[in-house]
Protein backbone atom coordinates (compact mmCIF):
# COMPACT_ATOMS: atom_id res chain seq x y z
CA UNK A 1 0.00 0.00 0.00
CA UNK A 2 1.20 3.27 -0.86
CA UNK A 3 0.74 7.18 0.17
CA UNK A 4 -0.57 8.85 -3.01
CA UNK A 5 0.97 12.16 -3.61
CA UNK A 6 0.24 15.01 -5.73
CA UNK A 7 -1.90 13.04 -9.25
CA UNK A 8 0.22 14.58 -11.72
CA UNK A 9 -0.29 12.56 -15.06
CA UNK A 10 3.34 10.88 -14.10
CA UNK A 11 2.08 9.33 -11.26
CA UNK A 12 -1.13 8.24 -12.34
CA UNK A 13 1.11 6.31 -14.97
CA UNK A 14 3.61 5.24 -12.42
CA UNK A 15 0.55 3.47 -10.19
CA UNK A 16 -1.29 2.46 -13.09
CA UNK A 17 1.79 0.52 -14.99
CA UNK A 18 2.81 -0.42 -11.68
CA UNK A 19 -0.93 -2.11 -10.91
CA UNK A 20 -1.00 0.04 -7.65
CA UNK A 21 -4.56 -0.08 -6.20
CA UNK A 22 -3.80 0.01 -2.58
CA UNK A 23 -3.95 3.20 -0.89
CA UNK A 24 -2.83 4.90 2.83
CA UNK A 25 -4.80 8.14 3.13
CA UNK A 26 -3.63 11.26 5.52
CA UNK A 27 -5.26 14.53 6.48
CA UNK A 28 -4.10 16.22 3.59
CA UNK A 29 -6.07 14.64 1.28
CA UNK A 30 -9.63 15.36 3.33
CA UNK A 31 -8.58 19.04 2.61
CA UNK A 32 -10.81 19.07 -0.59
CA UNK A 33 -13.26 16.87 -2.10
CA UNK A 34 -11.95 13.62 -1.20
CA UNK A 35 -14.76 12.10 -3.61
CA UNK A 36 -13.50 14.08 -6.62
CA UNK A 37 -10.21 12.86 -5.52
CA UNK A 38 -11.06 9.15 -5.16
CA UNK A 39 -12.89 9.12 -8.59
CA UNK A 40 -9.91 10.31 -10.29
CA UNK A 41 -7.71 7.65 -9.06
CA UNK A 42 -10.48 5.09 -9.86
CA UNK A 43 -10.98 6.48 -13.65
CA UNK A 44 -6.95 6.20 -14.23
CA UNK A 45 -6.27 2.76 -12.24
CA UNK A 46 -9.64 1.20 -13.75
CA UNK A 47 -10.28 -0.40 -9.82
CA UNK A 48 -8.97 -0.01 -6.30
CA UNK A 49 -8.16 -2.17 -3.48
CA UNK A 50 -7.65 -1.45 0.12
CA UNK A 51 -8.83 2.04 0.81
CA UNK A 52 -6.87 2.70 4.24
CA UNK A 53 -6.50 5.07 7.06
CA UNK A 54 -5.22 5.41 10.80
CA UNK A 55 -8.57 6.57 12.57
CA UNK A 56 -7.57 5.45 15.79
CA UNK A 57 -9.51 8.50 18.01
CA UNK A 58 -7.56 11.12 19.49
CA UNK A 59 -4.39 12.46 18.66
CA UNK A 60 -4.83 9.84 14.99
CA UNK A 61 -7.56 10.77 13.29
CA UNK A 62 -6.17 11.22 9.52
CA UNK A 63 -10.06 12.73 8.73
CA UNK A 64 -11.27 14.98 11.35
CA UNK A 65 -13.55 14.31 13.88
CA UNK A 66 -14.48 15.65 17.74
CA UNK A 67 -13.36 11.94 19.33
CA UNK A 68 -11.74 11.48 22.83
CA UNK A 69 -8.29 9.45 22.38
CA UNK A 70 -9.03 5.48 22.61
CA UNK A 71 -7.57 5.23 26.76
CA UNK A 72 -9.67 8.02 27.46
CA UNK A 73 -12.61 6.35 26.17
CA UNK A 74 -12.40 3.18 27.72
CA UNK A 75 -12.03 4.69 31.40
CA UNK A 76 -14.95 7.06 30.57
CA UNK A 77 -17.04 3.47 29.56
CA UNK A 78 -15.34 1.59 32.51
CA UNK A 79 -17.45 4.72 34.68
CA UNK A 80 -20.25 4.76 32.39
CA UNK A 81 -21.25 1.16 30.64
CA UNK A 82 -20.02 0.24 27.13
CA UNK A 83 -22.61 1.88 25.07
CA UNK A 84 -20.32 4.76 25.17
CA UNK A 85 -17.16 3.09 23.69
CA UNK A 86 -19.98 1.80 21.28
CA UNK A 87 -20.97 4.87 20.16
CA UNK A 88 -17.64 6.33 19.85
CA UNK A 89 -16.46 2.87 17.51
CA UNK A 90 -19.57 3.63 15.85
CA UNK A 91 -18.98 7.23 14.82
CA UNK A 92 -15.65 6.21 13.77
CA UNK A 93 -16.95 3.58 11.30
CA UNK A 94 -19.42 5.33 9.89
CA UNK A 95 -17.54 8.20 8.82
CA UNK A 96 -14.97 6.33 6.88
CA UNK A 97 -17.81 4.06 5.32
CA UNK A 98 -19.03 8.02 4.23
CA UNK A 99 -16.01 8.40 2.38
CA UNK A 100 -16.02 4.48 1.07
CA UNK A 101 -12.80 3.98 2.78
CA UNK A 102 -12.69 0.07 3.84
CA UNK A 103 -9.53 -0.67 6.05
CA UNK A 104 -9.00 0.89 9.36
CA UNK A 105 -5.49 0.95 10.34
CA UNK A 106 -6.98 0.52 14.14
CA UNK A 107 -6.96 -0.56 16.49
CA UNK A 108 -3.89 -0.52 18.76
CA UNK A 109 -3.72 -3.29 21.07
CA UNK A 110 -0.46 -2.15 22.78
CA UNK A 111 -0.15 -2.37 26.55
CA UNK A 112 0.27 0.99 27.76
CA UNK A 113 -1.89 3.51 30.46
CA UNK A 114 -0.70 7.37 31.05
CA UNK A 115 2.88 6.22 31.83
CA UNK A 116 3.72 5.21 28.08
CA UNK A 117 5.98 6.90 25.87
CA UNK A 118 4.68 9.52 24.24
CA UNK A 119 4.85 8.26 20.84
CA UNK A 120 1.83 5.63 22.46
CA UNK A 121 0.41 7.86 25.22
CA UNK A 122 -3.20 7.88 24.77
CA UNK A 123 -3.62 5.76 21.43
CA UNK A 124 -3.90 2.22 23.88
CA UNK A 125 -6.60 1.03 25.69
CA UNK A 126 -4.85 0.07 29.02
CA UNK A 127 -2.31 -1.98 30.69
CA UNK A 128 -4.84 -5.10 31.56
CA UNK A 129 -4.13 -7.40 28.24
CA UNK A 130 -7.77 -8.89 28.98
CA UNK A 131 -10.12 -5.21 28.92
CA UNK A 132 -7.74 -4.03 25.99
CA UNK A 133 -9.36 -7.03 24.28
CA UNK A 134 -12.90 -6.64 25.37
CA UNK A 135 -12.34 -3.32 23.86
CA UNK A 136 -10.99 -3.55 20.95
CA UNK A 137 -12.99 -6.39 20.38
CA UNK A 138 -16.38 -3.80 20.46
CA UNK A 139 -14.18 -1.81 17.94
CA UNK A 140 -13.64 -4.47 15.21
CA UNK A 141 -17.02 -5.88 15.94
CA UNK A 142 -18.73 -2.24 15.02
CA UNK A 143 -16.57 -1.93 11.96
CA UNK A 144 -17.64 -4.97 10.47
CA UNK A 145 -21.28 -3.85 10.94
CA UNK A 146 -20.22 -1.20 8.48
CA UNK A 147 -18.15 -3.69 6.56
CA UNK A 148 -15.16 -1.67 7.50
CA UNK A 149 -11.82 -4.49 8.10
CA UNK A 150 -9.66 -3.81 11.19
CA UNK A 151 -6.25 -3.89 11.71
CA UNK A 152 -4.58 -5.17 15.28
CA UNK A 153 -1.49 -3.20 15.76
CA UNK A 154 1.56 -3.19 16.88
CA UNK A 155 2.61 -6.77 16.56
CA UNK A 156 4.05 -8.08 18.96
CA UNK A 157 3.24 -5.28 20.97
CA UNK A 158 5.00 -1.55 21.66
CA UNK A 159 4.22 -1.60 25.52
CA UNK A 160 7.30 -0.64 27.80
CA UNK A 161 9.07 0.16 24.49
CA UNK A 162 10.93 3.62 25.35
CA UNK A 163 11.68 5.01 21.80
CA UNK A 164 9.91 5.68 18.94
CA UNK A 165 9.93 3.40 15.97
CA UNK A 166 9.49 6.51 13.78
CA UNK A 167 12.28 8.10 14.96
CA UNK A 168 14.72 4.87 15.15
CA UNK A 169 15.16 1.17 15.90
CA UNK A 170 13.68 0.19 19.51
CA UNK A 171 14.27 -2.21 21.53
CA UNK A 172 12.17 -4.94 23.40
CA UNK A 173 14.43 -6.97 25.86
CA UNK A 174 11.00 -9.46 26.24
CA UNK A 175 7.62 -10.32 24.69
CA UNK A 176 5.60 -11.56 27.55
CA UNK A 177 1.84 -13.55 27.02
CA UNK A 178 0.55 -10.28 28.26
CA UNK A 179 1.48 -8.37 25.59
CA UNK A 180 0.48 -11.41 23.16
CA UNK A 181 -2.83 -12.26 25.05
CA UNK A 182 -4.73 -9.12 22.77
CA UNK A 183 -3.22 -10.39 19.42
CA UNK A 184 -3.63 -14.19 20.55
CA UNK A 185 -7.32 -13.59 21.25
CA UNK A 186 -8.25 -11.23 18.47
CA UNK A 187 -6.37 -12.70 15.63
CA UNK A 188 -9.00 -14.92 14.25
CA UNK A 189 -11.40 -11.84 14.32
CA UNK A 190 -9.31 -10.15 12.13
CA UNK A 191 -8.18 -10.33 8.43
CA UNK A 192 -5.04 -7.63 9.21
CA UNK A 193 -2.45 -7.61 11.72
CA UNK A 194 0.49 -5.32 11.19
CA UNK A 195 3.62 -5.48 12.39
CA UNK A 196 6.34 -2.77 14.18
CA UNK A 197 9.92 -1.80 13.82
CA UNK A 198 11.13 -3.08 16.88
CA UNK A 199 14.37 -5.19 17.45
CA UNK A 200 13.19 -8.49 20.02
CA UNK A 201 16.61 -9.90 20.57
CA UNK A 202 15.05 -13.28 21.58
CA UNK A 203 13.44 -13.64 18.61
CA UNK A 204 16.15 -12.68 15.87
CA UNK A 205 19.02 -10.06 15.11
CA UNK A 206 16.96 -8.67 12.50
CA UNK A 207 14.12 -5.70 13.24
CA UNK A 208 10.35 -7.81 13.81
CA UNK A 209 9.80 -6.26 10.11
CA UNK A 210 12.51 -8.13 8.38
CA UNK A 211 12.20 -11.50 10.64
CA UNK A 212 11.33 -14.64 9.29
CA UNK A 213 11.31 -16.23 12.97
CA UNK A 214 8.77 -13.02 14.12
CA UNK A 215 6.28 -13.67 10.54
CA UNK A 216 6.36 -18.10 11.85
CA UNK A 217 5.46 -16.89 15.51
CA UNK A 218 2.38 -15.12 14.09
CA UNK A 219 1.74 -17.43 12.08
CA UNK A 220 2.52 -20.83 13.99
CA UNK A 221 2.29 -19.87 17.80
CA UNK A 222 -0.45 -17.41 17.67
CA UNK A 223 -2.46 -19.81 14.37
CA UNK A 224 -3.10 -16.17 12.57
CA UNK A 225 -4.07 -17.06 9.03
CA UNK A 226 -4.92 -13.63 7.49
CA UNK A 227 -2.60 -10.85 6.29
CA UNK A 228 0.34 -9.64 7.40
CA UNK A 229 1.40 -5.80 7.06
CA UNK A 230 3.98 -3.82 7.79
CA UNK A 231 4.56 -0.33 9.32
CA UNK A 232 5.91 2.29 7.07
CA UNK A 233 8.93 1.61 5.75
CA UNK A 234 10.06 5.18 5.53
CA UNK A 235 10.23 5.30 9.21
CA UNK A 236 13.10 6.23 10.64
CA UNK A 237 13.71 2.67 12.46
CA UNK A 238 15.20 1.34 9.27
CA UNK A 239 17.12 3.94 8.24
CA UNK A 240 20.10 2.09 7.99
CA UNK A 241 18.86 0.14 5.54
CA UNK A 242 18.45 1.36 1.74
CA UNK A 243 14.96 0.98 0.08
CA UNK A 244 15.89 -1.97 -2.07
CA UNK A 245 16.58 -3.91 1.12
CA UNK A 246 13.80 -2.66 3.55
CA UNK A 247 11.58 -4.25 0.35
CA UNK A 248 13.37 -7.22 0.09
CA UNK A 249 13.77 -8.32 3.21
CA UNK A 250 10.06 -7.73 4.43
CA UNK A 251 9.00 -9.16 1.48
CA UNK A 252 11.35 -12.74 2.46
CA UNK A 253 9.98 -12.70 5.98
CA UNK A 254 6.82 -13.28 4.92
CA UNK A 255 4.67 -10.01 5.35
CA UNK A 256 1.82 -9.78 2.34
CA UNK A 257 1.42 -6.27 2.05
CA UNK A 258 3.68 -3.34 2.78
CA UNK A 259 3.01 -0.43 3.51
CA UNK A 260 5.36 3.15 2.18
CA UNK A 261 4.49 6.62 2.82
CA UNK A 262 7.41 8.30 0.58
CA UNK A 263 7.57 10.05 -2.58
CA UNK A 264 6.09 7.79 -5.41
CA UNK A 265 8.93 8.07 -7.54
CA UNK A 266 11.43 6.87 -5.23
CA UNK A 267 9.60 3.85 -4.95
CA UNK A 268 9.47 3.28 -8.73
CA UNK A 269 12.80 3.77 -9.04
CA UNK A 270 13.80 0.94 -6.14
CA UNK A 271 11.20 -1.35 -8.19
CA UNK A 272 12.60 -0.69 -11.55
CA UNK A 273 16.54 -1.32 -10.11
CA UNK A 274 15.25 -4.08 -7.92
CA UNK A 275 12.63 -5.81 -11.09
CA UNK A 276 15.35 -8.87 -12.23
CA UNK A 277 16.58 -9.80 -8.84
CA UNK A 278 12.39 -10.15 -7.88
CA UNK A 279 11.59 -12.30 -10.88
CA UNK A 280 14.50 -14.10 -10.49
CA UNK A 281 14.71 -14.82 -6.58
CA UNK A 282 12.52 -18.16 -5.82
CA UNK A 283 11.57 -17.57 -2.20
CA UNK A 284 10.28 -14.16 -3.34
CA UNK A 285 8.08 -15.97 -6.04
CA UNK A 286 6.82 -18.07 -3.62
CA UNK A 287 6.51 -15.20 -0.88
CA UNK A 288 4.32 -13.30 -3.07
CA UNK A 289 2.10 -16.21 -4.33
CA UNK A 290 1.69 -17.15 -0.77
CA UNK A 291 0.47 -13.56 -0.28
CA UNK A 292 -1.84 -13.28 -3.54
CA UNK A 293 -3.62 -16.37 -1.97
CA UNK A 294 -4.24 -14.71 1.25
CA UNK A 295 -5.29 -11.49 0.00
CA UNK A 296 -7.65 -13.12 -2.46
CA UNK A 297 -8.97 -14.89 0.84
CA UNK A 298 -9.60 -12.11 2.73
CA UNK A 299 -9.71 -9.58 0.29
CA UNK A 300 -11.27 -9.75 -3.00
CA UNK A 301 -8.86 -8.13 -5.42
Amino acid sequence: MIKPQSLTSEELSFYRDLSFKNFVFFKEHFNGDFASYKELLKNKLKSLGLLAIDQEGGQVCRIKQDLEAPLEIVKKSQKEGKEVFIAWAEKIAKTLKSYELNLNLAPVVDLGDESASDFLKGRTYGNDPKLVTFFANIFIEIHKKWHINTTLKHFPGLGEVKVDPHLELSLKERVSSEDLYPFKELAPKVSFIMTTHILVPEWDTFPVTFSQRAIKFLREFLNYQGVIVSDDLQMGALARYSLSERIIRTLVSGHNLIIFCGKPLELVETLFELKSELEKSQVIKIRVKESLTILEKYFIL
